[in-house]
C-alpha cells in the first residue's frame, strides 16, 4: 500500500509565502552574460527558417521577460536575493515545457502511443535530440570529450530534464558511440 506524503498546513504554507515575498532577487553580474548567451541560442533555434516541421514559435523579448521573472521567482522560492544559473535554467526548462504541453493538446497527450522519452520533438525521438545537441557541441568545439555538467546544462536549457540526458547516454554508451568515464564527470565520443 502507498503512502500518501503528509500534507501541509495552511499555516505553514502561508508563512513560506510570506517570508519568501521579502526577497526581491537581482541578477547578478555574472549571471547576466549567461542569459544573453542562453537568449541568443533559444532565438537561433527558435527560428522558423531552420525549423523542419513548420513550427513558427519564436524567443521573443516577452519571452525573455517571462524567464527572467520565472527565475526571480524560483530564486524567491530558495529565500534568495540573487538569482542563480540554475533559476535560468529552470525557467527556460518550465518555458520549453509549456511549449510542448501545447503541442500536446493539440496533437493529443502520449501522440503516437510514445512515452515521454520517446515522443517527437521537432521530427526527433528525444533521446536523438538529446545526442544531437551533445554531437553538435563536440563537433564545434572539436573535441571527443565534453564535461558532464556542461552536457546537463545544455540539454537543460534546450527543455529535457537530466533524466532523459541519463537515457541518452545509456542508450548511446550500449551502441558503443560514447563512453561516460567512471566518475560520471565526462562524456567521451568513441572514434570509429
Amino acid at each position: 500500500e502507498e503512502e500518501s506524503p503528509p500534507t501541509l498546513s495552511s499555516n505553514l504554507l502561508r508563512e513560506y509565502i510570506s517570508r519568501a515575498r521579502k526577497h526581491q532577487p537581482v541578477v547578478p553580474p555574472d549571471v547576466a552574460p549567461y542569459i544573453v548567451e542562453a537568449y541568443v541560442n533559444l532565438r537561433s533555434d527558435g527560428n522558423p527558417g531552420k525549423n523542419k516541421n513548420g513550427d513558427q514559435t519564436v524567443m521573443t523579448a516577452r519571452q525573455l521577460l517571462s524567464i527572467l521573472r520565472l527565475s526571480q521567482a524560483l530564486a524567491r522560492l530558495r529565500f534568495s536575493d540573487y538569482v542563480a544559473r540554475e533559476d535560468v535554467n529552470e525557467a527556460i526548462r518550465l518555458t520549453h515545457m509549456s511549449k510542448s504541453s501545447l503541442l500536446d493538446e493539440q496533437n493529443g497527450p502520449n501522440a503516437n502511443g510514445l512515452d515521454s522519452n520517446k515522443r517527437k520533438w521537432g521530427g526527433e525521438d528525444v533521446i536523438s535530440r538529446i545526442f544531437n545537441i551533445i554531437k553538435d557541441y563536440s563537433t564545434a568545439s572539436r573535441s571527443e570529450r565534453i564535461e558532464m555538467r556542461l552536457c546537463e546544462a545544455m540539454v537543460i536549457r534546450k527543455g529535457f530534464t537530466g533524466q532523459q540526458l541519463h537515457e541518452c547516454l545509456e542508450e548511446y554508451s550500449n551502441l558503443g558511440i560514447l563512453q561516460v568515464n567512471a566518475t560520471r564527470t565526462q562524456v567521451e565520443f568513441i572514434n570509429q
